[in-house]
């Protein structure tokens, strides 16, 4: 604070002797700007809009000057030995300055993990491509990027590979000298075309082959065995056969590849924080499997409440892993534990925020962009 230090809150004249303004003389005060030390003997510092020097060298002081008033004392932001960053946390503007502030011009970090993502199928055309008939557009890709983005991970995009599993095959094994994680779009149930399993045994190891989720069941784990140049160790890399179906690829990303960037990056993974909310209708699902249900939240009337207090309604958006759409008008998921089938309106669900979506005035974040 740019003013005046001097001693408060001692004996004196003191404000309210003469009113709203004081005086101190010459030798009681010196001027000071902000960061500076105080002056041996001061405690105090007025700042200089409340001061006004008079001609014999004295200041009046317009207001209360108490002990304290704008002086940091030393060690006040941190003690010596404290912990200012703890390990395994993702660096935030804020920890950088702090972590300078104590002293520090370098710091170790973990390197930011790389996933190589490899779309297939002889459908599958390249975003902003001319579609045929039977041609899908390679919007899994995109998102997968953009969710390994969120988890604090590089993405590596390949072009699309068609169904050869050879193809597949040298293209995996390229991808797992560069990345630490290798996700294969497509290909992971067991059609005629579907090569991902064949793939995965022949380049490492196919550990399992689907799981008791919905959407997402047929999804491929395992990895590819590396043989680096240079002489280095061949390493295991793990590589995820992800579903073809949009809402597929997304919730087997969330169960599988984030826990294990959080692994990579050093940081246990808990999972996601949950929110206790009101089902707005009845549902029923398939108690076979652990069902990911997108649901859309909105404020209502709770009208099993006395004077219907306001609570947070989530809306399922329909059935389907092949709409986009379900995910894109959802808010968060709401994962079905195996074993629960019925759900009546009005009960309370457990729910876990979709990374990037936040709710506005109305509960509703998502941009007008036209189909």
């Amino acid at each position: 604070m740019d003013g005046i230090a001097l001693r408060g809150g001692e004996a004196g004249i003191r404000p309210g002797e003469l009113g709203d303004r004081w005086q101190v003389g010459a030798a009681s005060f010196a001027p000071v700007d902000t960061g500076e030390p105080l002056p041996p003997g001061t405690n105090t510092v007025v700042e200089r809009e409340r001061v006004e020097y008079a001609p014999d060298g004295s200041a009046w002081i317009t207001g209360a000057a108490p002990r304290g008033l704008h002086v940091r004392t030393q060690g006040e932001d941190f003690r010596a030995g404290q912990p200012l960053v703890p390990a395994g946390h993702r660096l935030r503007p804020v920890d950088l300055a702090a972590a300078s502030a104590g002293g520090h011009a370098a710091l170790d970090v973990v390197r930011r993990p790389t996933v190589a993502i490899i779309p297939t199928g002889d459908e599958v055309r390249p975003v902003g491509s001319a579609l045929g008939p039977s041609d899908i557009t390679d919007s899994n890709s995109i998102m997968l990027a953009a969710q390994a983005v969120e988890a604090g991970a590089r993405p590596l995009v390949s072009d699309v590979q068609p169904d050869d599993p050879g193809t597949i095959a040298r293209k995996v094994r390229r991808a797992a000298l560069a990345a630490d994680l290798v996700l294969v779009i497509a290909g992971s149930s067991a059609g005629r075309r579907d090569h991902t399993a064949a793939v995965l045994s022949e380049v490492g190891s196919l550990t399992v082959r689907g799981v008791a989720v919905r959407p997402g069941h047929p999804v491929l784990l395992g990895h590819a065995r590396t043989r680096p140049a240079g002489g280095e160790p061949p390493a295991a890399v793990p590589v995820i056969g992800v579903p073809g179906y949009p809402l597929a690829a997304a919730v087997i990303f969330e169960l599988f590849a984030v826990p294990l960037l959080a692994t990579l990056h050093g940081v246990p993974h808990a999972g996601r924080a949950r929110s206790r909310v009101q089902l707005a209708c009845d549902w029923t699902s398939s108690p076979e499997v652990e069902d990911w249900v997108p649901v859309m939240l909105r404020p209502s009337a709770d009208v099993h409440s006395p004077g219907g207090t306001e609570v947070t309604v989530a809306t399922p958006s329909g059935h389907g892993a092949g709409a986009i759409t379900r995910l894109l008008q959802a808010d968060a998921w709401w994962p079905i534990p195996i074993g629960q089938a019925k759900f009546a309106r009005g009960e309370y669900i457990d729910v876990q925020r979709i990374p990037g979506v936040s709710a506005g005035p109305e509960g509703d974040s998502r941009a007008g962009i036209p189909s």
